[in-house]
């Protein structure tokens, strides 16, 4: 063990090489949103519709937050429009506000419905998120609709529920 310890700081020494150090992992999660934060996909303030808002945390530790789910996929489905500073693989966490609670949630592991009579903040179609299916399923009880899951919410899904407006 000790002689282990020598051979290190020897090579150390010897070779220059600094001591190897962990490295932080980057914090992603949600961070906090300004008054003046603006959706990079309509441009509307996110802050005042709180139980609508999405937000990418990119692995460089800045944010992009959206006034909507619906807004925040169609950004994720075609990111070179709306970010020239970031790819894909750039991508580090992604959340989305409960409707219910308004407490971020795992954007992956979140339940959506589709075709309740909630509008989002421009007054269409769009899809509350909530944390558990429960909170899902009383949704859908008072307003309609169907869960979804991540993988169901598809660029044709998308392309659907923004039909109603032009960005």
């Amino acid at each position: 063990m000790m002689l282990r310890l020598l051979c290190a700081v020897l090579a150390t020494t010897l070779l220059g090489l600094a001591p190897a150090t962990p490295v932080a992992a980057a914090d992603l999660s949600p961070q906090y949103v300004q008054r003046s934060t603006r959706c990079p996909v309509c441009g509307m303030y996110p802050y005042r519709t709180p139980q609508w808002m999405g937000q990418i945390v990119f692995n460089d530790q800045t944010a992009s937050t959206f006034d909507s789910p619906v807004d925040m996929f169609r950004f994720l489905n075609n990111m070179i429009v709306f970010d020239k500073q970031h790819k894909p693989a750039d991508v580090g966490a992604i959340w989305v506000a409960d409707y219910a609670t308004k407490a971020w949630v795992d954007a992956k592991k979140a339940f959506y419905v589709q075709g309740s009579k909630a509008l989002g903040p421009m007054n269409d179609p769009n899809l509350p998120a909530f944390a558990t299916r429960e909170a899902a399923d009383a949704h859908i009880k008072a307003q309609g609709g169907r869960v979804l899951q991540y993988p169901d919410i598809t660029r044709e899904l998308i392309k659907s529920l923004s039909g109603a407006h032009r960005h």
